[in-house]
């Protein structure tokens, strides 16, 4: 399915940002270029690499590929909004640098749309590979099931899980929601979800068409635990905040309280006992009532003792 568009513009724009990833962004590349719908444009947006992520580029004798040149500021979110500002077409397609595309991801995703007009975005299953690409079946298979409609109350529960690798949305409803929030710095992919939710029905994809890679280099796996959990109560609290749904309101302050208890318990294994402290008076004042907070606070406060480590 390789027709192209009339009047130049592509279907589908991929955004693509990298740093210093070349091995893997070939790979990448690759699974674009080879995928079974042929009307896209690829952006790369490149954050200043300084290996030979360049000359690759440059080399690439493919029109649809179009390179992003960056001074390097090691954001991924302001790297992906670059990107995102340069798309042209109706539907936008996100995919990282250190993952992969299955071949039919995009044609099934655009002929399943088609037939549901009321669904502005799609997402797609995936499964988990390592470094070398070689699956990792044990960690897969316990992902949640890809689930349609209006799904922001399972994503604030965690119930589902929807990467950006895995995405199409149309750009219309990215327009609408403001893009990616470049304030928050680790999981906006995670507040672009649930503004995409909020706003329109999704279409899911049981189909494994997205390999996502775990390895040590992975932007994640580089930051403190207590940094994950404060980063991710940040955005339940940006949630709250934007709903006048009550219940949805509840279901992230409870959510909200629980990601301050799990930074409480990573700071005080820092030995952070102040700081710890700090976020279990906040969970308390969200969630006064809730025992996963108090049993946190008797963990922080056996450890300052010196109880156990």
């Amino acid at each position: 399915m390789n027709e192209r568009s009339i009047g130049g513009t592509p279907v589908v724009s991929v955004v693509l940002p990298t740093y210093n990833r070349l091995p893997l962004l070939r790979q990448a590349i690759a699974s674009v270029v080879g995928q079974t719908f042929g009307d896209w444009e690829l952006i790369v947006a490149d954050d200043g690499s300084t290996d030979d992520t360049r000359g690759y580029l440059e080399a690439i004798d493919d029109p649809r590929v179009r390179p992003l040149w960056m001074e390097h500021r090691g954001d991924l979110t302001s790297a992906r909004s670059a990107g995102l500002k340069h798309a042209r077409s109706e539907w936008v397609a996100f995919l990282d640098s250190d993952d992969l595309w299955l071949p039919g991801k995009l044609e099934l995703q655009l002929h399943r749309l088609a037939a549901q007009p009321e669904c502005r975005w799609s997402y797609t299953g995936y499964s988990l590979i390592d470094t070398e690409g070689t699956s990792l079946p044990e960690r897969s298979d316990l992902l949640p099931r890809p689930i349609s409609g209006y799904i922001l109350e399972p994503l604030l529960r965690l119930d589902v899980s929807t990467p950006v690798p895995t995405m199409l949305v149309q750009r219309s409803l990215i327009e609408e929601i403001g893009g990616f929030d470049e304030t928050i710095p680790i999981h906006s992919d995670y507040d672009f979800a649930l503004r995409l939710a909020a706003r329109s029905e999704v279409l899911a994809l049981p189909d494994i068409l997205t390999l996502v890679r775990e390895h040590p280099d992975r932007t994640t796996a580089r930051l403190r635990l207590a940094e994950l959990y404060a980063d991710q109560e940040r955005v339940f609290r940006k949630a709250a905040a934007a709903t006048a749904d009550r219940k949805i309101q509840v279901l992230c302050l409870h959510q909200c309280a629980m990601q301050l208890a799990g930074q409480a318990a990573a700071l005080s294994r820092e030995r952070s006992h102040g700081a710890a402290f700090a976020a279990l008076v906040r969970a308390g004042r969200i969630a006064p009532f809730k025992g996963a907070v108090w049993r946190t606070a008797v963990g922080c406060a056996l450890r300052a003792l010196g109880v156990f480590t």
